[in-house]
């Protein structure tokens, strides 16, 4: 692939204009770039962003500063391959190197739709497969006690600043309490929410579920625990109830501002659970998942809170403590 080193599109070209989502890499508009066709495509902001972030991982394994410097119009079948050891030596999943390798074929697509690749050409990038196999994955999760842990963590970082402390209560509560992905948590809009104003002016949430708008732009409703409801409602009281996503960016004097440029991104989220030293966003959606099924609940009624197309992907996300499995076994099997 280090042969198709070549620029394919000017540097002058205007770009997208940034969004919510705060794309890593802003894409160039330009009609006639496989690349700005394939992220044109998709439909949600999330999928975009997955997008761009693995044609980056594909151009960084390569010894490229840019995916903008491979010349899309010459890879062949050879280059997929070459791509694929590539990522093999570097040790990446099988799973993830199907990803990358899933994208890449699309880039080609669309440049076969924009002419500028044969028929044949296309046919044999298409025809390599990615890589096949799994990884057993030791996913980390944690438990009521090491969230709780936590939250003592959140207040004891922000002795002087009460609404940061609440925002960041809320957030990790949402996440542990609703299973939700960081895009999804930033993207939460004030309008999800059945608002109402007590006669003290103090505000609640009237319903017990969240909308929430997931990959695809399928909608799903969450059921909100009444501790998890609670500390959104004490963040929301100080947030107020003007028209936007619920969380937002507060300074170190504890002031905010609720305008577009101002909002929480998935990326400060991340951050966020960087700073107060817990697991990634994904593992407190896998404990929510784990803890879910700890008390029995069904793993159909576990996907649809997720949102999950298929319940073999739930699966995935419950987490057994390999004691309590031997402990099944030894007590259940003979």
């Amino acid at each position: 692939m280090k042969s198709r080193l070549k620029k394919i599109m000017d540097h002058d070209v205007k770009q997208l204009p940034a969004t919510k989502q705060n794309l890593i890499h802003t894409v160039r508009v330009d009609n006639k770039c496989p690349i700005f066709n394939y992220i044109h495509s998709l439909n949600a902001d999330t999928s975009k962003q997955t997008a761009i972030r693995c044609l980056q991982a594909i151009a960084k394994h390569n010894n490229y500063s840019s995916f903008y410097d491979i010349n899309w119009r010459e890879i062949t079948s050879v280059d997929i391959s070459s791509l694929i050891n590539t990522l093999k030596d570097k040790d990446l999943s099988p799973k993830s190197i199907s990803l990358y390798v899933s994208i890449a074929k699309s880039v080609c697509e669309h440049a076969y739709l924009l002419g500028q690749i044969s028929r044949l050409q296309l046919d044999g990038v298409l025809k390599v497969k990615g890589s096949t196999g799994s990884r057993i994955k030791k996913h980390k999760v944690i438990d009521r006690n090491e969230f709780q842990a936590l939250l003592l963590r959140i207040e004891t970082s922000n002795p002087f600043n009460k609404i940061k402390l609440i925002r960041d209560k809320a957030i990790f509560h949402l996440l542990i309490g609703t299973g939700l992905r960081r895009n999804e948590l930033a993207n939460i809009q004030l309008s999800s929410l059945d608002i109402e104003i007590s006669k003290r002016r103090t505000i609640f949430i009237s319903s017990q579920y969240i909308k929430v708008v997931g990959k695809g732009n399928k909608e799903r409703y969450i059921a909100l625990h009444p501790v998890t409801k609670a500390a959104l409602e004490d963040w929301i009281n100080i947030r107020g109830i003007l028209s936007g996503p619920i969380f937002i960016k507060v300074s170190k004097n504890g002031s905010f501002s609720i305008r577009e440029n101002n909002f929480l991104t998935g990326n400060a989220i991340y951050e966020l659970c960087r700073k107060y030293n817990t697991v990634a966003p994904h593992s407190l959606r896998r404990s929510y998942a784990t803890w879910l099924d700890d008390k029995g609940v069904k793993i159909s009624r576990i996907s649809k809170l997720l949102g999950h197309a298929k319940e073999v992907t739930t699966a995935l996300y419950i987490v057994n403590d390999e004691e309590k499995a031997y402990e099944d076994v030894l007590n259940s099997l003979f």
